[in-house]
């Protein structure tokens, strides 16, 4: 008889450890912070210039031999647009106001249902982590190539403007679209079992993402510059350069597809979940996010960020709230009145020929805010593309 209650509690136990695993496997693929091993990727990021007074240029740079130290860091070879060949994959999520980046610690879920709703609950009380590039894991890969590059939250792209005028602008026609959209399709579309960007938390689109993606503008403007040219597969082009930068000043955080947004249904089902698309109006028209608090320790939420240089789209593209909708300055420093023009030959083909432009250093820096709903793991294998054009 002994021996019969000890089995039966033992197997009682089992089946118990079995739930308490079951339920945070659960949590865990639905929540709107860390959703483990999620990818998303960027395949296609492009600048283009739409002035004839405007052209832009990869930031070229040079190293120490360890890598821990950047030596130079100027425009290469300049032309009307830069891409940026992905795919750059984000696995995880972030939040922050466009120049600082963390990820918050969260306290342990104790509600299915609360957490379902709302993503884990923000531990306010401790201190963030600053979140990881992908600049920052390649270099740790080349610091040591040995072992695989780590893995980043955000993804940061430098390149350089150079320009007629000192008013550099962002135009109206930036946007930032779904690939299901770059191929010709509407995320609206319901899909069926069998197709591949069908979630598996319902019948909407993984592509969907692009409501959480957010877009920082960082930049520097440049009081000199040299270009070092040479020959790179039997062509004549910038092999060096070098840049003097005043201080890094944010000039855009931009909320590119607010028309967006995932919403999760009541109760426990995890697989009913829809996709509203064509929004006019509501939460998802602002940024929000967390910061670390002013006295160090701990973070806080900000909800909405009412900063001046934060845009959210307002102009409209097949009936979608999709393009930036405004022309941004994008250069607008506090040092502006120190900048002056300087001396940039005008092309490969007359190296010796200089003409003047105001010079800036850019970087890009793209998240999926994890304040937004969007950022959950119902999107995995979303892909999004981004263009953004300069007058």
């Amino acid at each position: 008889m002994k021996h019969a209650i000890a089995r039966r509690r033992l197997f009682m136990t089992k089946n118990l450890i079995m739930m308490l695993v079951l339920a945070v496997v659960i949590v865990l693929a639905i929540t709107a912070w860390f959703s483990f091993y999620k990818t998303v990727s960027a395949d296609s990021i492009s600048v283009k210039a739409v002035s004839t007074e405007i052209d832009v240029a990869e930031s070229i740079k040079t190293y120490s031999n360890d890598y821990t130290e950047i030596l130079t860091d100027g425009p290469g070879e300049f032309g009307s647009n830069v891409i940026f060949d992905g795919p750059y994959e984000l696995s995880k999520d972030c939040t922050g106001d466009g120049v600082n980046l963390i990820v918050p610690e969260f306290n342990i879920a104790n509600d299915f249902i609360a957490v379902k709703q709302t993503g884990k609950e923000v531990n306010t009380n401790l201190s963030a982590n600053n979140a990881f590039s992908s600049f920052q894991s390649w270099l740790a890969k080349q610091q040591n190539s040995d072992q695989d590059a780590p893995e980043y939250q955000y993804i940061s792209l430098d390149f350089y403007a150079r320009s007629k005028n000192p008013n550099l602008l962002l135009e109206d026609g930036s946007k930032v679209l779904a690939r299901t959209e770059v191929n010709g399709h509407q995320l609206s579309e319901s899909l069926n079992d069998s197709d591949e960007k069908r979630s598996a938390y319902g019948s909407f689109n993984v592509d969907g993402v692009v409501g959480a993606v957010r877009v920082a503008l960082v930049a520097q403007g440049c009081s000199s510059c040299t270009q070092t040219w040479g020959t790179a597969n039997g062509q004549t082009t910038v092999v060096a350069a070098d840049t003097t930068r005043g201080a890094a000043e944010k000039q855009l955080l931009w909320v590119p597809r607010p028309d967006v947004k995932l919403n999760v249904s009541p109760g426990e089902g995890i697989t009913d979940w829809t996709l509203s698309t064509g929004l006019t109006s509501g939460d998802t028209f602002k940024h929000t996010y967390y910061k670390t608090k002013t006295s160090g320790t701990g973070v806080e939420l900000v909800d909405p960020d009412n900063d001046s240089k934060t845009v959210v789209s307002s102009g409209t593209e097949s009936g979608c709230k999709r393009l930036l909708g405004q022309s941004v300055n994008i250069s607008d420093f506090s040092y502006s009145s120190q900048l002056d023009k300087l001396p940039l030959a005008v092309d490969r083909n007359h190296t010796g020929v200089t003409d003047d432009y105001y010079l800036t250093k850019y970087t890009m820096k793209i998240w999926l805010e994890g304040t937004d709903s969007e950022s959950r793991r119902a999107m995995d294998g979303g892909d999004f593309d981004i263009v953004l054009y300069l007058k």
